[in-house]
């Protein structure tokens, strides 16, 4: 008995130690800042302190339990009552509460799921939230919200009670950009112990009696409802279900075909947080309380309770969701669902969640398919937001080390844009979006191209954005470096090596005779610039009639005074050029007394045809970009449509109508080429211009910038257009040349633009999809040291694909001999017509075109 009496009062005394805690935790938040920010904890000083350094935080990250003291506090003293903030870091705690943390710690970089715990001479004396226990969906969840201590209660000694704090609720602090602009505000600095809470010993709960297989239990469908939500949501209930798969911190259930309610209208499948030994295919029955999760409903499992495994069954339905879908998911959601060869339009968060987004196509930038505001571009807004579905893994880990429904994910076996997949799993929805957790591979049937298919002539041209092909500057020492200001590409040799590599494959797969080059390093045209390093090369892997040079200005000097430039290579075996190249100085817009816009010049030159003899021009262009900053978009008064095709939009028709009245040279041949990176979408004001614009077929008055050279400064009203004509509308109008980073749409930046006598020889067109499909973490800059580790997945493969971020299109054309108007006669005995022969052969072996194959 003394043993026992001994150890009861050890048992009393460590808990009352626990609760006496002289420091407790007050208060935790996960805002909404770009990051996430701020996270951070607050502390109440119960009593004075004299010297913080006994005590330390620690984060349990995802249910992954104790890390032990992460953070210990330097040796400073803490009056009573008074507050400790400590945050992940200074600046965002610092904008949205209005003044800095005490201290921070990337030991605080908390997400809403996370628990926090704090230590005393290494021994917890306060937690919140459950350290094994993943928070989403739980009672104590708090992301991009906050918890909150009720008065009264003390340090819990690590047992935590949800009941002893207050919650924002999930999403509280979204959008808000200072807590006091919160509708919900984290109530900082609140906290005191004395009021209404207790000594957070949880109230003893009511015994569950599971009862067995086959007993009456409740409908996964009555849970479930037929509103958006469970009208259920904080009642217990026992469901009996097989268990279809795994999830993120627990997994699927499904009623058998016989349990089915046949309504339509309510889903016979839910997702149950909480961990199971069952096997997938089993009954499982069990109990667990019902919540909405991110707008998912959701069984959070009773680990008290004991799971029962009722047995094997395959009496489950599989639903199959057809592309487009005009309906809602939500009576689905929690079951087996399917989707056969739907496409892939996104792979933003591949790596990042192991997700990627289908539909029923790719989904068109609106403005690459009509003009801003009309009714076809309001369509094209809809049906870019329609049908769409997320395929994702079975994690909760950010950056997986491996995509468990595509083990096989590498640079020669890619998910890309385009592609089509098919896959079934469980059906879920969180983050605002429906998504299948996959029970299988999937299957994803590829869209790359080994080489440009296009229908070839005599003469091919194509256009290149080459992603900031910097190769690099000689130091004092003679040694190459890539640690220089102006740099904006490869930051060392490796880098710089897999880059080139990439372009020369994709320039070579082009076998264009001319290639119009954007992004390439401005350092002009001697012996250690970019262009003679990538023409060096190209030419090592072509055989001598292939070779390219390249042009250069005519006094040597660099393109305009951008760290980037356009280029121009062309094969001498096959054009010749005419003259000096021509350097168009584009408008420069005053912004301010002390800023300008500027843009990079355009390259203009005359090539003949060896072959036909026929002259045609070539004009290279790289027009400012939708992320510069120009006058009209810090005017009060942005219209919609230049807010729809992005910043500089006035800028870039200016540069449109200097373009083309350079081109209106009678020095120029009729055949000319306007090609390059216009920053601009097909259907958008400065492609107009070039082309077809009137104000009545774009639906507005388009205008120029202000404060230019042009027309004295003033912003004017355009009245006519250019003539050309988008080559790839005439023969790829489904092709695209870019896919925007985060928006899940793609469009033509690159354009080819051809005048009436150019199209006239045109055979045909076609974007070469090497680039823009591809994912992120292929890039030269991400394959050597992408997450999750430092070694990264080695996406080091040399081949055109992602050597850049923009697809090359490429043009072909067949130009013939001009043939005199008269022939003279020939004086022969033969009257076999044998002048007539010579001709049509002639004719005949011009017009030959062939399919473009592999090279």
């Amino acid at each position: 008995m003394k043993t026992s009496l001994s150890l009861i009062t050890a048992g009393i005394l460590t808990a009352f130690s626990a609760n006496a805690s002289d420091l407790v935790i007050s208060g935790v938040v996960d805002a909404s800042l770009t990051g996430g920010l701020p996270k951070a904890v607050e502390l109440y000083v119960v009593n004075d302190i004299a010297d913080l350094s006994v005590y330390g935080l620690g984060s349990a990250n995802n249910g992954g339990g104790t890390d032990g003291v992460e953070f210990t506090f330097p040796a400073d003293s803490a009056s009573a009552g008074s507050y400790i903030y400590v945050a992940s870091e200074i600046d965002g705690f610092t904008e949205f509460f209005g003044y800095a943390p005490d201290y921070d710690t990337s030991a605080m970089g908390i997400n809403g799921d996370d628990a926090v715990e704090l230590f005393e001479n290494e021994a917890v004396v306060d937690t919140f939230g459950d350290i094994d226990v993943d928070g989403n969906g739980t009672a104590w969840e708090y992301l991009d919200g906050w918890a909150y201590r009720k008065d009264g209660s003390v340090a819990n000694g690590g047992t935590f009670s949800s009941d002893n704090w207050t919650y924002s609720g999930v999403d509280a602090l979204d959008d808000a950009a200072t807590n006091a602009a919160a509708t919900t505000p984290f109530p900082e600095g609140t906290f005191s112990t004395e009021g209404g809470g207790d000594d957070e010993v949880p109230p003893e709960e009511p015994v569950i009696e599971l009862g067995v297989c086959a007993d009456a239990a409740t409908l996964i469908s009555t849970i479930q409802g037929s509103g958006d939500a469970s009208e259920e949501v904080g009642n217990g209930h026992i469901v009996e279900a097989i268990v279809t798969g795994m999830g993120a911190g627990g997994f699927f259930l499904q009623e058998e075909t016989a349990d089915s309610d046949g309504d339509d209208a309510t889903s016979e499948g839910i997702f149950v947080s909480g961990s199971t030994t069952i096997a997938v295919g089993n009954v499982a029955r069990l109990y667990g309380e019902v919540v909405e999760n991110y707008g998912m409903t959701t069984l959070n499992l009773d680990s008290d309770v004991t799971v029962l495994d009722c047995g094997a069954s395959d009496d489950v339905l599989m639903t199959t969701i057809d592309m487009p879908f005009d309906y809602s998911l939500e009576p689905f959601e929690g079951m087996l669902a399917s989707v056969v060869d739907a496409t892939v339009t996104s792979t933003n968060d591949l790596w990042r969640y192991g997700e990627i987004q289908v539909s029923d196509g790719v989904k068109r930038q609106p403005s690459d398919v009509a003009a801003p505001l009309s009714d076809a571009y309001v369509e094209a807004v809809a049906a870019s937001e329609a049908s769409l579905l997320k395929i994702e893994d079975n994690s909760s880990s950010s950056y997986p080390d491996a995509i468990n429904y595509f083990p096989t994910f590498s640079y020669a076996n890619a998910i890309r844009i385009g592609d089509t997949v098919s896959a079934s799993g469980p059906l879920n929805y969180s983050f605002g979006a429906f998504r299948i957790n996959p029970t299988d591979v999937i299957t994803v049937t590829s869209t790359r191209e080994a080489n440009p298919v296009v229908t070839e002539g005599n003469l091919s041209i194509a256009t290149f954005n080459v992603l900031n092909y910097f190769n690099g500057e000689v130091d004092a020492n003679g040694d190459v470096t890539y640690d220089f200001d102006l740099n904006r590409g490869a930051e060392d040799e490796t880098e710089f090596a897999l880059q080139e590599a990439r372009i020369v494959e994709a320039i070579v797969g082009l076998n264009a005779d001319v290639v119009g080059l954007m992004e390439i390093e401005n350092d002009g045209f001697g012996d250690d610039s970019a262009i003679v390093s990538l023409v060096a090369a190209v030419n090592a892997e072509l055989a001598d009639t292939e070779q390219y040079s390249f042009i250069s200005t005519a006094d040597s000097t660099a393109i305009g005074t951008d760290a980037i430039t356009v280029g121009l290579l062309y094969r001498a075996a096959i054009v010749t050029p005419e003259g000096d190249a021509q350097v168009v100085d584009m408008p420069i817009q005053q912004i301010d007394e002390d800023s300008v816009a500027q843009m990079r010049p355009s390259l203009i030159q005359s090539f003949a045809h060896v072959e036909s003899g026929k002259t045609f021009a070539v004009a290279v262009n790289h027009f400012k970009s939708k992320g510069s900053q120009c006058g009209e978009d810090i005017a009060e008064d942005v219209s919609e449509t230049d807010a729809i095709q992005g910043s500089c939009n006035a800028l870039r028709v200016s540069a449109a109508i200097t373009l083309g009245e350079a081109l209106s040279n009678d020095s120029l041949p009729e055949r000319i080429l306007v090609l390059g990176d216009l920053n601009s979408y097909s259907a958008e004001d400065p492609v107009a211009v070039l082309t077809d614009y009137t104000a009545e077929t774009q639906g507005y008055t388009v205008m120029t910038a202000a404060n230019t050279g042009m027309d004295d400064g003033a912003s004017v009203e355009v009245t006519a257009n250019y003539g050309y004509v988008n080559l790839a509308e005439e023969f790829d109008a489904e092709g695209y040349s870019y896919w925007f980073y985060g928006t899940e749409q793609v469009g033509s930046l690159d354009h080819v633009l051809a005048s009436e006598t150019m199209l006239a020889d045109a055979v045909d067109g076609a974007h070469w999809s090497i680039n823009s499909p591809e994912v992120y973490q292929f890039q030269y800059d991400q394959a050597l040291s992408y997450y999750p580790d430092e070694d990264g997945y080695a996406f080091t493969d040399v081949g055109p694909f992602r050597s850049s971020d923009h697809d090359p299109f490429i043009a072909t054309f067949n130009l013939e001999a001009e043939l005199p108007d008269e022939a003279d006669p020939i004086e022969d005995d033969n009257d076999s017509g044998g002048s007539m022969g010579f001709i049509l052969a002639l004719m005949a072996g011009v017009l030959t075109f062939r399919r473009r194959s592999a090279k």
